[in-house]
């Protein structure tokens, strides 16, 4: 079905409308639903269903090439699958050009907003959504539900591996989620505070999976990724692969940042007082006037206080960066 199990080589070459196909394999069945989309089904019945996603953004390769290595070994019959999996890639038309998106940023495209867009990244978002509501509710009802959606940011990073936790609305945060991404050498999180409309979320709040977006270094090209700085998740992700089962850890280090502020691009004028080498996470002086504009200002209001995704290359109205602040481990409400 796919030459040298490479699904990603394939996904790239095929970037759209790939012919589904089934495949048996010794203890499992491969159907490869869609361009970039393939599903594996162990003949047991599982107790875990799991979704890999990677390269929404199309420049996001590193976690493209960490999947597509795991797949392969599943498919070279290296690595037993005892899980129910749904491997995703996203962007492959983004990813064939080197960026980001073609369009339209996907990952803002989730929880139906793609409704009221047109294009691809709209079409594919659609897809993308309800082949992720298929696997989930085609599998046993009590099956643990989990989705780890990995990208790698744009920018350096004080923590070059976080993970956001989307908004949970007042649930409880999984002390053996926390545990995981930990192990998977996950360094910080930073805790949503509000709906949204990215694949996380998505996957978190209609369909009740323990989902995370994980962020796992800086964007760089296809091969130009050193994977030896992801072998913690790529161990972690192999053992929950094969065991249907979390390593067992409890977080202990784990650095928790809670959303204080949403910064929003409100004119043409609008200015971060950071420069091309920012890194997110970085903290401020209280008193610092970190953003202006000819209609407003922000100014930091405690020391330390620290930016995330700070980006003003886009439409007025949309956000420009998120204010964080650090949040003891253990006053978090865990279960």
């Amino acid at each position: 079905m796919i030459k040298q199990h490479d699904f990603l080589a394939f996904s790239l070459a095929n970037p759209v409308n790939a012919q589904a196909h089934m495949q048996t394999y010794n203890g499992f069945e491969a159907a490869l639903l869609d361009t970039g989309v393939l599903k594996i089904e162990p003949k047991q019945e599982a107790s875990v269903s799991l979704v890999l996603s990677a390269g929404i953004h199309g420049n996001e390769t590193a976690p493209m090439e960490l999947v597509n290595q795991i797949l392969k070994d599943i498919l070279d019959q290296a690595l037993v699958c005892s899980v129910r999996l749904l491997i995703i890639f996203g962007n492959l038309p983004a990813a064939n050009v080197g960026q980001r998106f073609t369009e339209i940023n996907m990952n803002r495209l989730f929880s139906g907003a793609w409704k009221k867009e047109q294009g691809f990244e709209a079409e594919r978002a659609g897809y993308i959504e309800q082949s992720i509501a298929d696997f989930f509710e085609s599998g046993p009802a009590d099956a643990l539900r989990l989705h780890y959606d990995l990208h790698t940011a744009i920018r350096g990073s004080k923590y070059p591996k976080f993970a956001v936790y989307p908004f949970l609305h007042d649930e409880a945060y999984s002390a053996e989620q926390l545990g995981f991404l930990e192990a998977s050498g996950i360094q910080a999180i930073l805790l949503s505070h509000q709906s949204t409309t990215t694949l996380s979320y998505f996957s978190s709040n209609q369909h009740q999976a323990q989902s995370f977006t994980v962020e796992l270094g800086q964007v760089a090209g296809f091969g130009e990724n050193d994977l030896t700085k992801l072998t913690a998740i790529d161990r972690t992700l192999r053992h929950l692969i094969s065991a249907a089962d979390l390593p067992k850890q409890e977080a202990k280090q784990i650095k928790i940042f809670q959303v204080i502020d949403m910064l929003k691009k409100d004119s043409e004028d609008y200015q971060l007082n950071i420069d091309d080498s920012f890194e997110n996470f970085t903290g401020f002086e209280a008193g610092f006037t970190l953003s202006q504009s000819s209609v407003s200002n922000y100014v930091v209001q405690e020391s330390g206080d620290a930016l995330v995704f700070p980006n003003i290359k886009l439409p007025v109205g949309q956000r420009a960066g998120l204010m964080v602040r650090e949040v003891a481990l253990k006053e978090l409400n865990q279960v």
